[in-house]
């Protein structure tokens, strides 16, 4: 089930279209206090590891400041998990490792159900409490891998499609692309092949008579509705005349294999997709949620796990 190409190519539209809000074109989520939780390197990380998270703009060395960051899936703010609190360097910038498989176990939510958020909070010794910065994150284990073959005479031949490692519940949608877009992830289809729902077991299985279309070079294209796992075929796919024909791309590929297009680990460079978080988990809560980014985060309830950890009193007292 991870992602099939880079969040990097896929760009704000596909994102869109996936039901992801996102805002461009910043790189990270910044609150009005400066307080920054950065985009991770990959948004889709396994729900069973970690993940490792930096960020900027808490405290100084007059003023020194501690971070809270736990994870959620309710934007409603009611469940959260028990947030990891570190110290942030003099210059203000931190970094924090999150147990995914402890967070998700705490929240008791489905990895497999989105949305699920990554959120920090910074809280210095003088009392400050940021606003709450989050980021969206997929949470996903698996590997997408997938075959197709083509078969019968021309006029009526068909795609018998295979795929493994999507979300179940999902649509998959197979689509013939133009070779010359194929490096696009936003690329239009010149046709739909075919679609159809992944069964439990994160599998899918479809036959489709191949679409009438002109005469051309095309890749197919197989995508999961969730996020846009999936990956495009290694053959090149020729249509003359009406009929199809497999062209391998080079001497090494096989010709029934649909490849997962990009690795699942990407930069945060050039980026497109920083998403503004709609609430963050409040427990016990009776306080408005405040105004940042979307509808805002809840500023004050990562900051009581600070407190309970007293991270940022110990540290001051320390240097006293």
């Amino acid at each position: 089930m991870r992602l099939g190409r880079s969040i990097t190519t896929i760009g704000a539209a596909a994102l869109v279209a996936a039901g992801v809000v996102v805002s461009t074109p910043a790189f990270a989520y910044t609150t009005d206090s400066g307080f920054t939780l950065d985009a991770p390197d990959s948004r889709v990380v396994d729900p069973n590891s970690s993940i490792t998270v930096t960020g900027s703009g808490c405290g100084n060395s007059e003023n020194p400041g501690a971070v809270a960051v736990a994870l959620t899936n309710d934007v409603n703010g009611s469940t959260y998990s028990t947030p990891v609190t570190v110290e942030a360097g003099t210059d203000g910038t931190w970094t924090a490792t999150v147990d995914l498989s402890t967070a998700v176990a705490e929240v008791g939510g489905n990895p497999n159900e989105d949305p699920w958020y990554l959120a920090a909070q910074c809280t210095t010794y003088n009392g400050d409490t940021s606003d709450t910065a989050g980021e969206q994150i997929i949470l996903d284990g698996t590997d997408f891998t997938g075959k197709y073959t083509l078969s019968g005479e021309a006029g009526s031949q068909t795609f018998a499609i295979t795929a493994s490692g999507l979300t179940p519940g999902e649509t998959a949608t197979a689509t013939l692309i133009r070779q010359a877009d194929a490096d696009s992830a936003d690329a239009t289809p010149v046709a739909t092949i075919g679609s159809g729902a992944v069964d439990a077991d994160g599998n899918f299985n479809g036959t489709f008579p191949a679409p009438s279309v002109p005469d051309g070079t095309y890749v197919m294209r197989l995508t999961g509705s969730r996020y846009g796992e999936g990956g495009d075929s290694t053959s090149l796919i020729t249509v003359t005349n009406g009929a199809y024909n497999l062209s391998a791309r080079d001497d090494s590929s096989d010709d029934t294999e649909i490849a997962q297009n990009d690795p699942t680990t990407t930069t945060a460079d050039n980026t497109s997709a920083t998403v503004a978080v709609a609430a963050v988990p409040a427990k016990a809560s009776d306080k408005e949620l405040a105004k940042t980014g979307g509808e805002g985060l809840a500023p004050v309830i990562l900051a009581a796990g600070l407190i309970a950890s007293g991270a940022v009193l110990l540290r001051t007292r320390r240097h006293a």
